[in-house]
């Protein structure tokens, strides 16, 4: 019977008088609330209490936290949470939801929040080493393989307790993912195809070359027009460079080094032909139209560079926050209108009072995104769009 249980025997095991008392309530209250019998034929009593019990049904999980040492801290939380019990609520749950609908659609979000949890973790591996899952898994079907390895685990730590410590879980997750997880994007890219973009990791550098850095941003600036800038690793860039990842790190440390020094030379030009516009008087309108075209054209000449920048300031700062500060102490792309904006309000030529700096970050930031986003339209039609709402409120009515 055990083996074949199901909701009729829990049904017919579970008494109104133990769930009344449980309750602290009266017999009478519960048939007020489920009045009717199935005695006399009717869906009522027990039943239908029985029914809405399920449709109820909750394992009482919440995702676990996540500890900055850990090198897997959410699955190592999960697993101790398998072991304190929530297994055993997850295996009832499974059973009892087999055969009832109710209990599925009550169960399925828990069930999904426990699937979350763990894909969560492996996410957070792959960008702490920008890699990506080995073929042919995706990051979905690994973090499938983890629940239920770690199911599994906890179930043997609980028919043999001390046998699975949270030191060999750990040890078991962190070989699992060191094999699935590929640092170096390797089969990334169709395994069928000649990889003319990348080439062999080199013993060392050749000396001979002339220009190494100019180098490292054409070939990191096709990488991220073909990748995205989320998906390409040093590894990546050293390998298409012809350099080793050491002697690329002593150049630059990081991907956002490498964004920096690409367009430092392009933006300078915005800033120098913008301090030529101050010194020619050129009215502050003008002048302002004429800079956010410079600004639009210098992202649509760096798409591929711009993009990865705009990534890197609305992720890391987050996770990095020193990228943002290099970012920003760079490329201070809003210096590029502040002065004219503060031209315009001595001038009287803008009637706001706003503060200066502001206005030209909120300006630069929707330059950047829009000429980023809308590669079908001219840097001339960016600022056309951006400017006709941005002038009508700071213009003289």
């Amino acid at each position: 019977m055990l083996t074949d249980l199901d909701m009729a025997v829990v049904a017919r095991s579970l008494s109104i008088a133990a769930v009344v008392n449980e309750a602290g309530l009266s017999h009478q209250t519960f048939h007020n609330v489920y009045p009717g019998s199935s005695r006399t034929g009717e869906r009522g009593g027990k039943e239908a209490f029985v029914e809405d019990l399920l449709a109820h049904v909750t394992l009482q999980y919440s995702p676990p936290g996540c500890g900055p040492d850990d090198p897997s801290p959410d699955l190592m939380a999960y697993f101790e949470q398998l072991s304190s019990g929530l297994l055993r609520r997850k295996m009832i749950g499974a059973m009892i939801a087999s055969d009832h609908g109710g209990a599925r659609s009550s169960l399925a979000p828990e069930f999904d929040a426990m699937g979350s949890a763990v894909e969560g973790a492996v996410l957070d591996r792959l960008r702490a080493l920008g890699g990506s899952v080995r073929t042919p898994l995706t990051v979905a079907e690994l973090s499938t393989v983890l629940v239920a390895l770690l199911d599994g685990l906890a179930l043997q730590e609980s028919l043999d307790p001390g046998t699975m410590s949270s030191a060999r879980v750990s040890a078991a997750v962190e070989s699992l993912l060191d094999w699935a997880v590929d640092p170096v994007h390797s089969d990334r890219r169709d395994r069928t195809t000649v990889q003319a973009d990348v080439q062999p990791l080199l013993e060392g550098l050749d000396h001979s070359r002339v220009d190494v850095e100019s180098d490292v941003i054409a070939a990191t600036e096709t990488l991220f027009a073909k990748h995205g800038y989320f998906s390409v690793t040093l590894a990546d860039i050293a390998a298409a460079s012809a350099v080793t990842v050491t002697d690329l790190k002593r150049l630059f440390p990081s991907k956002v080094d490498i964004i920096v020094s690409a367009l430092i030379p392009e933006f300078e030009r915005v800033l120098r032909l913008g301090r030529a516009d101050a010194r020619l008087e050129v009215k502050p309108v003008v002048a302002l139209t004429r800079s956010v075209t410079r600004l639009a054209e210098f992202v649509a000449r760096n798409r591929a560079m711009s993009s990865g920048m705009l990534l890197a300031l609305s992720f890391e700062q987050f996770h990095e926050p020193g990228t943002v500060t290099t970012i920003r102490e760079h490329l201070p792309v809003p210096s590029a209108l502040t002065p004219i904006i503060e031209s315009g309000q001595r001038s009287g030529d803008f009637a706001t009072d706003a503060s200066a700096s502001e206005l030209a970050t909120m300006l630069a930031n929707n330059v950047v995104i829009r000429a980023v986003t809308r590669s079908a339209e001219s840097p001339e039609e960016v600022t056309d769009n951006v400017l006709k709402v941005f002038l009508s409120g700071i213009l003289p009515r």
